[in-house]
């Protein structure tokens, strides 16, 4: 085995940790810290949701639009939409050219959570790396930048080419 592929199982590792481990970005730790100013019933899915309604450019997303990016089914994401619109984060607004489409909104409420969920996220993260000088965050941020994009490259979503 090469020293190129044991530092590929290295990564692999690593990222697994990152993201399920107990103290991982993900784990049960950081999420309850990170999800416990949300409305009650807003799960980590309901959370990427309301970051993707807020992060689409006009018009807002329809649920099926959703459900591509979250790479899930549409009845999951009609689930996870009802949820978010039975706790007045989410509303459905009809299309403005085709008043067939309904498209999902952030309200007012949501716009709020999702800022405050933002900045929680950013003091956690600040929070972790506390200790580290600017020079690497940086590094770690371009790393993970081209890792972002070098996957989008390499492995992409089928539909987005």
């Amino acid at each position: 085995m090469s020293d190129r592929d044991e530092e590929l199982r290295g990564l692999d590792v690593v990222l697994r940790e990152l993201r399920h481990a107990r103290h991982g970005l993900y784990g049960p730790l950081v999420r309850e810290r990170f999800l416990g100013g949300l409305p009650a019933g807003v799960t980590p899915t309901g959370y990427r949701v309301l970051r993707l309604v807020e992060a689409s450019t006009p018009p807002p997303p329809t649920v099926s639009d959703i459900a591509a990016l979250l790479l899930s089914d549409r009845a999951r994401a009609v689930r996870v939409v009802d949820r978010l619109a039975a706790a007045g984060l989410v509303t459905r607004v009809r299309d403005t050219v085709d008043r067939r489409i309904r498209r999902v909104a952030l309200t007012d409420t949501g716009r709020r959570h999702v800022a405050l969920a933002a900045a929680r996220r950013t003091r956690l993260l600040g929070e972790a790396v506390a200790d580290w000088p600017d020079e690497d965050l940086a590094r770690l941020t371009d790393c993970l930048e081209r890792l972002n994009a070098s996957v989008a490259r390499h492995l992409p979503v089928p539909g987005d080419r």
